[in-house]
C-alpha cells in the first residue's frame, strides 16, 4: 500500500499566535468597557443620592423659616450665621461643633434606610457627609444656604454642592 500525503494546507503557528493575540485584545478592551460601566454607575447612585441629601438639606432650613413665620416669630429666628448640621426629625438646625464633635458632619443610615447624623458613631456610616452654611445678606432681608455634600468613593472623594436663597416675603 502506498502511503497519500495530505496536501491540505493547515495553519502555522504563527497564525494561531496572531489569531489568539487578536482576540485577546478584543477581550481586554471589552473587560475595560464594563469596569468603567461599572464605575460610573457607581458614581451616577452616589451622585443621585448626594442630590437628594442636599435637597433635603435646603428643605429642611426652608421648614424652619415657615415654621417661624406660622409660630409669628421673626423669619429667620435660629437661622444665624455659621455652620449647622440637621436632621428629619429636628425643628431647628444644630451648630456645627468639630471641637466637641468632629464626625457631626457623617450622615448615618438608621434600621428603615434613613439618613441621619449621629455623633455618637453607633449607627452605620452610610459614606456621605452634610453641612450646612447659612449667611445672611441684604441687611438681613435675604439668606444664602449652601449645601455641602461629600462622598468616598474607589479612593476618590468628590463634593456636591447646592446654593439656594432664602427671603423675608413680609
Amino acid at each position: 500500500m502506498i502511503k497519500k500525503k495530505s496536501r491540505r494546507k493547515a495553519f502555522t503557528l504563527i497564525e494561531v499566535i496572531t489569531v489568539l493575540f487578536v482576540v485577546s485584545v478584543a477581550l481586554v478592551g471589552v473587560m475595560s468597557l464594563v469596569v468603567q460601566s461599572l464605575n460610573s454607575q457607581t458614581y451616577n447612585k452616589s451622585n443621585l443620592i448626594a442630590y437628594h441629601l442636599a435637597q433635603e438639606g435646603a428643605e429642611m432650613i426652608r421648614g424652619v423659616r415657615d415654621s417661624n413665620w406660622l409660630a409669628g416669630r421673626a423669619w429667620n429666628a435660629n437661622l444665624g450665621n455659621g455652620q449647622y448640621y440637621m436632621d428629619y426629625t429636628d425643628s431647628a438646625p444644630h451648630a456645627y461643633n468639630p471641637s466637641v464633635v468632629p464626625d457631626q458632619k457623617i450622615l448615618r443610615l438608621d434600621n428603615n434606610g434613613f439618613y441621619f447624623h449621629d455623633p455618637t458613631g453607633n449607627a452605620t456610616s452610610s459614606g456621605f457627609t452634610r453641612a450646612i452654611a447659612l449667611g445672611a445678606f441684604n441687611n438681613g432681608e435675604a439668606m444664602m444656604i449652601r449645601v455641602d455634600i461629600s462622598w468616598l468613593d474607589h479612593g476618590r472623594t468628590y463634593y456636591y454642592e447646592l446654593v439656594t436663597y432664602l427671603y423675608d416675603w413680609k
